[in-house]
C-alpha cells in the first residue's frame, strides 16, 4: 500500500507536466487528422472528374444531353495531356458503343483529369470528338431542356487558361 500512496504522490507532483503532454499529443492528433480531410476544391474536383468520365463513356446527343452545335479546338501546353486524349473518331465511337471505361486505353485517365479541372474551373462539360499528339476537338455538353451555353464565353474563359497553348473556334 505505501508504494501505491508514493506513485499517486509522484504522480501529483508531475500530473500537470503529463496533462501539459497529454493535451498537446491531442492536439497534434487532431491536427493531423484534420490535414487528411479533402479540400472543398479536392472534393469539388473529384465531383468534376466523376462527371466528365461519365461523359466520356456516352454516345451524344442523347435523351440527356445535348451538344453545342460549334466545336472548340483545344491544344494543351502539357503534349502528355494531349497524347493521353489521343483518339480518332472511329475509335472514340467504338469504345463509347461498348459504354464501359475498360473499352477505353488506360493512359486517357490523365487528359480526363485535366478536363475535370477545366470543368470545375470553368462550369463547362467538354465532350471529345477526336484528338491528336497536339490538339483535340471538342464540343460543350450540357442539360437536355437547358439553355446551350454562350460558346464564346467560353472559349474566352478557357482560351486564357495557362494549361492551354492553343485554342480556336469551329463552327461548322
Amino acid at each position: 500500500m505505501s508504494h501505491f500512496r508514493g506513485f499517486a504522490k509522484l504522480f501529483s507532483k508531475h500530473a500537470s507536466k503529463y496533462k501539459t503532454s497529454l493535451a498537446l499529443t491531442a492536439v497534434m492528433f487532431v491536427a493531423v487528422l484534420a490535414g487528411c480531410e479533402p479540400t472543398v476544391s479536392e472534393v469539388e474536383n473529384r465531383r468534376a472528374l466523376q462527371q466528365v468520365q461519365k461523359l466520356d463513356l456516352l454516345q451524344l446527343p442523347n435523351t440527356q444531353w445535348s451538344l453545342s452545335s460549334e466545336s472548340i479546338q483545344l491544344s494543351f501546353c502539357r503534349n502528355r495531356y494531349n497524347e493521353s486524349l489521343q483518339a480518332e473518331r472511329g475509335d472514340l465511337n467504338r469504345w463509347r458503343l461498348v459504354g464501359d471505361v475498360s473499352a477505353f486505353p488506360d493512359y486517357r485517365q490523365e487528359g480526363l483529369e485535366l478536363l475535370g479541372e477545366l470543368a470545375n474551373d470553368y462550369d463547362v462539360l467538354l465532350w471529345q470528338q477526336w484528338g491528336t499528339f497536339s490538339s483535340g476537338l471538342y464540343r460543350v455538353a450540357y442539360r437536355r431542356g437547358g439553355s446551350a451555353p454562350n460558346i464564346f464565353n467560353i472559349m474566352a474563359r478557357i482560351g486564357r487558361d495557362e494549361r492551354v497553348c492553343y485554342s480556336q473556334l469551329d463552327q461548322n
